[in-house]
C-alpha cells in the first residue's frame, strides 16, 4: 500500500520539475536568453516576410484571329422578287460561331473520355461498376436503352456521381463514352 505522505510531495515535485523544463525552453524564445538581439533590426529580420506577390499583370496572350468564313454570294433582286410573299423565303443563316459549334470541334473521343474519367471504376469494378468488357454485368443494362443509360450517366446512380467523373463533358462527350463502354461490352 502506497504511504499517503509521499504522494503529495512526488506530485509538487513532478510539478516543480515540469515547469523548470518548460521555462528552460521557453524562455530564450520570448527575449530572456543571452543569446537573443532584441535590436529593431534584428527582430525586422526575423520577422520579414518569406516570398512576395507579384501584383503587377503581364500582358495577355494575343486572341487567336477569328475563323474566317466563305460568304456566299448575295442573292440578287430577281431571286429575292421571285421569293417574296411567297412563304418560301430563305431563312437567315445561322451564326458558325456557336458554343455548340466549339463544343463540337473540341470534342474528345468516346475511348479519351473513358480512358480520362471512366477508366478508374469501369476497368476494376470498384463501387459496382460494370466492368468494360464484362457481357454479364452490362446485358441488363444495354437492355434498358440509351436513353436510360444516359440518364444515369448524365444524373448519376449508386456510387456513381452525376456525369461520372467529367464534369466538364458535354452531354454528346457523355454519350459517346457510354457507346464506347457499350461497344465493348456487347
Amino acid at each position: 500500500m502506497a504511504n499517503p505522505d509521499k504522494f503529495p510531495t512526488s506530485l509538487v515535485a513532478g510539478i516543480a520539475v515540469t515547469l523548470a523544463v518548460t521555462a528552460y525552453l521557453v524562455l530564450p524564445t520570448l527575449g530572456g536568453g543571452p543569446d537573443v538581439d532584441m535590436s529593431e533590426d534584428a527582430v525586422l529580420q526575423r520577422i520579414k516576410p518569406i516570398g512576395s506577390v507579384n501584383t503587377t499583370q503581364a500582358k495577355p496572350a494575343p486572341a487567336p484571329a477569328p475563323a474566317t468564313k466563305q460568304e456566299k454570294p448575295a442573292a440578287t433582286a430577281e431571286e429575292e422578287k421571285s421569293t417574296e410573299g411567297t412563304g418560301k423565303e430563305k431563312p437567315a443563316e445561322a451564326s458558325t460561331n456557336t458554343a455548340e459549334t466549339k463544343a463540337a470541334s473540341t470534342s474528345r473521343s468516346g475511348e479519351e473520355i473513358f480512358n480520362a474519367s471512366c477508366t478508374a471504376c469501369h476497368s476494376t469494378g470498384a463501387a459496382g461498376a460494370p466492368k468494360i468488357g464484362d457481357k454479364e454485368a452490362w446485358a441488363p443494362r444495354i437492355a434498358t436503352g440509351m436513353d436510360a443509360l444516359m440518364k444515369s450517366a448524365i444524373n448519376g446512380k449508386k456510387s456513381m456521381p452525376p456525369r461520372g467523373t467529367c464534369m466538364d463533358c458535354s452531354d454528346d462527350e457523355l454519350k459517346s463514352a457510354v457507346e464506347y463502354m457499350v461497344s465493348k461490352s456487347k
